[in-house]
C-alpha cells in the first residue's frame, strides 16, 4: 500500500474536503468553559450577552480550533497509529478567528492541502489550511488556521520527530 504522505502528495494545491455540518450548541460552549476554565459571558451567559454586539453567545475561538481534528478525520486522515504508519499533531503556523460563531450557528470545514515537505526519509510535514465557515456568512470564513501534521512511515514511526 503506498505511504499516506504520498497519497496526499497527489493533491498539493486542492481543496481535500468538505466536511458535514455541526452545530454549535450552548451545551458544548459551557462543556469547553467547563474544561478549559473560560467562563466569559460572551460565551456561556445568553441573557447578558443579547445586550452585547452579536446579541448572543458566541462560541470560543479556541473551541472552534479544537474542532480541527474532528473535521480533519471526517476527511479520511489517519489520527491513529498503524504500527507501520501515523499522524503526529505539529503545531500550527497561523491562526485567524476572523468573525465570531454564534451559539446556533452550523459550521462546517474546508481543507485545503498546501504542503506536503519531505524532512527525512519517512517523516512528511503536511501543511493544511482549514477554514471554518457558517450557513449564515456562507463561503466567507469565521476561522482560517494554518495546521501542521508529520506523516510518518516505516522505520521513522520509532523516531518520528
Amino acid at each position: 500500500m503506498q505511504p499516506f504522505a504520498e497519497q496526499l502528495r497527489a493533491h498539493i494545491g486542492s481543496e481535500l474536503h468538505v466536511s458535514d455540518w455541526f452545530e454549535v450548541t450552548q451545551a458544548d460552549t459551557d462543556s469547553f468553559a467547563a474544561l478549559t476554565l473560560d467562563w466569559d459571558y460572551m460565551h456561556n451567559d445568553p441573557a447578558r450577552a443579547a445586550e452585547g454586539p452579536w446579541g448572543g453567545t458566541i462560541a470560543h475561538g479556541y473551541f472552534l480550533l479544537s474542532l480541527v481534528s474532528h473535521f480533519m478525520s471526517q476527511a479520511g486522515f489517519p489520527m491513529v497509529e498503524t504500527g507501520a504508519e501515523r499522524m503526529l499533531n505539529y503545531g500550527l503556523d497561523r491562526v485567524r478567528f476572523v468573525e465570531p460563531v454564534l451559539i446556533g450557528d452550523r459550521i462546517r470545514a474546508r481543507l485545503h492541502l498546501c504542503d506536503v515537505i519531505e524532512r527525512r526519509p519517512g517523516v512528511n510535514l503536511a501543511r493544511l489550511e482549514v477554514k471554518l465557515e457558517t450557513e449564515r456568512l456562507r463561503e466567507r470564513p469565521h476561522m482560517i488556521a494554518e495546521v501542521l501534521m508529520l506523516v510518518v512511515h516505516g522505520e521513522a514511526v520509532h523516531d518520528p520527530r
